[in-house]
């Protein structure tokens, strides 16, 4: 499916009935296709609409020029298509940089969520350096490189990997100019709604989301064993189970679809 918001096509996925979260997809440069796996997509069996955008500059939605690529737009462009889909209020779910962007979208309009669900993600500082990158082929390689390191098991999933698109131009933008300057830690505070914290046992950022689940108001967070950045593909079932009885446990304060 494909929508206009914010001055841009975005391609997105709409699957299942029930209470609606939209799902940001972590990279950045990298497509929503790693959210395309059954930790996630089961989560439509058990009574929730799942919304799955390629953001700007990823996959099947629209490219724009670089300047365009920054956290403020990402943040806007999920905004407006969750008004352009009639989502008064709805959950938001963020993998990884997706993570980033869901907590400066709570930032921005908490009133128009009911949920937050983080996966891995940091309030900051951010401390990656970007790859130095040209083209999508450039980026296609730095991250089969780093691949291996996402997952704690000897299975890398390497089918998922070709599956995904890159972008490099949105990468450069987010590592090399956004992140540099990402610190949302004096606002988390400031987030009074329920947030399940999601992560690998494994998994660096472990240390960033113990800190979230320290200062965030209304935390609940899951740390699964013997996994590393992706929860919700080496620990499939378990995960998909915790973020459903997660959003269940509040599903008066969910409109239907």
């Amino acid at each position: 499916m494909t929508v206009t918001v914010n001055g841009v096509r975005l391609s997105y996925s709409d699957i299942g009935h029930g209470i609606p979260i939209i799902c940001l997809h972590g990279g950045m440069g990298v497509d929503a296709a790693s959210l395309h796996v059954p930790g996630i997509l089961d989560l439509a069996q058990l009574g929730i609409r799942l919304i799955i955008p390629d953001q700007r500059g990823h996959g099947e939605s629209e490219r724009t020029s670089q300047s365009d690529y920054s956290h403020k737009v990402w943040a806007a462009d999920v905004h407006d298509l969750a008004e352009s889909l009639g989502l008064r209020k709805f959950a938001l779910f963020g993998h990884s940089y997706g993570g980033f962007l869901a907590l400066e979208y709570a930032r921005r309009w908490p009133e128009s969520l009911t949920h937050l669900i983080l996966v891995s993600p940091s309030a900051g500082p951010g401390s990656v350096q970007a790859a130095a990158v040209v083209t999508d082929a450039d980026l296609r390689e730095h991250f089969r490189s780093i691949w291996p390191r996402f997952f704690v098991g000897d299975d890398k999933h390497w089918p998922l990997f070709e599956s995904l698109q890159f972008s490099a131009d949105a990468y450069t933008a987010a590592f090399a100019r956004e992140l540099p300057d990402y610190d949302l830690r004096k606002h988390v505070a400031g987030l009074d709604l329920p947030t399940l914290l999601i992560v690998g046992q494994r998994d660096p950022y472990r240390q960033h989301m113990e800190w979230l689940a320290a200062h965030l108001p209304q935390p609940t967070l899951c740390t699964l064993e013997g996994v590393g950045h992706f929860p919700f593909i080496e620990a499939a079932n378990q995960f998909c189970q915790r973020v459903a009885a997660f959003i269940r446990d509040r599903e008066g304060h969910l409109p239907a679809r």
